[in-house]
């Protein structure tokens, strides 16, 4: 066996068994050293993933877990059936329930989705994606040559449809994000800001810091006015929450009990003696009691929940 072929054989290795719903946290850390040991094993993988995708498109239903909607579509449908009636409530936004977990403001000119148990993909008129994850909120406003978006709140990833002459702008708070075309992944929680790039190049403006130029594989994390930190990433590791999976390497813990607050809908309290500490593992979204359990099983931390709360404290010796 060549060293193409081999490299081509664990590739695929590896896309079987992360498709695995049941695949163990510590696949996707090996998978990560895996694929950021050498570009070839990235190319390889790529290419097996796109392949994969076409297969996909070509072999798609209508049905998916991930409820999808097409911006231009939901345009089109409301002109057409606007009557006359209607003029004097086009200023007013129409909230609609439009499945468990997920609403959607129509206004003159902007979209809002708002997302609670449930992510949603977002099909943009451009022929953008955006897939928006659970407790989040999008604003969408394409105002003739603009396309402008507003992560208010949460997390969502992108893949931006190639323009030059019409930039896209994603804002995140106090923070501003400008692509031609590209995938990334933003975060935007409390005082947690953090852009990942996936394919091409963003151009990102943090607060109180000089604009930064990220390219596939870096990212930048930011919590509040603190000093922007860069980082090298595997491409294929910038929204692995899409996949059902949070992967942290060598996080603040601060930083896995906000994300546990965020998907658990509760506080997470860090004990004074668990704050300084980093995190190396992997946690499957889900159930809570399984997710406590595997930071238990990363972590030196004893965790304990109730119906209002969580805490973590740390593990005691022996």
């Amino acid at each position: 066996m060549t060293a193409r072929t081999d490299i081509e054989e664990k590739a695929l290795h590896w896309f079987v068994v992360l498709r695995d719903d049941d695949a163990p946290e510590s696949a996707w850390l090996d998978f990560q050293d895996w694929l950021e040991a050498s570009p070839a094993h990235a190319a390889a993988y790529d290419a097996i993933e796109r392949l994969w995708v076409d297969l996909d498109d070509h072999a798609a239903s209508a049905a998916t877990e991930t409820p999808v909607i097409n911006l231009a579509a939901a345009r089109a449908r409301r002109a057409k059936t606007r009557s006359p009636w209607l003029g004097a409530a086009i200023g007013i936004a129409a909230s609609v329930t439009l499945a468990v977990g997920l609403f959607l403001w129509l206004t003159p000119g902007s979209q809002v989705y708002a997302t609670t148990d449930a992510p949603l993909t977002v099909a943009l008129e451009d022929g953008s994606h955006v897939y928006l994850n659970r407790h989040s909120t999008l604003d969408v406003r394409f105002d003739g040559d603009k396309r402008s978006v507003s992560l208010t709140e949460g997390e969502a990833a992108f893949d931006i449809a190639h323009d030059p002459a019409h930039p896209f702008v994603v804002a995140a708070g106090d923070h501003q994000i400008e692509v031609l075309g590209t995938a990334f992944n933003v975060l935007n929680h409390g005082d947690r800001f953090a852009v990942a790039v996936e394919r091409g190049v963003v151009s990102v403006s943090p607060v109180n810091a000089p604009e930064v130029r990220l390219v596939a594989g870096q990212a930048l994390a930011q919590r509040g006015e603190q000093t922007p930190a860069l980082s090298q990433i595997s491409p294929y590791q910038t929204s692995p929450w899409r996949q059902g999976v949070l992967v942290y390497r060598n996080r603040p813990i601060t930083d896995v009990a906000d994300d546990l607050s965020r998907y658990l809908g509760k506080p997470v309290m860090l004990s004074k003696s668990t704050r300084a500490l980093r995190f190396t593992g992997a946690l499957r979204i889900g159930d809570e009691a399984v997710m406590l359990k595997q930071l238990q099983d990363f972590a030196p931390v004893r965790v304990d929940a109730s119906m209002r709360e969580i805490r973590i404290n740390a593990r005691e010796a022996g």
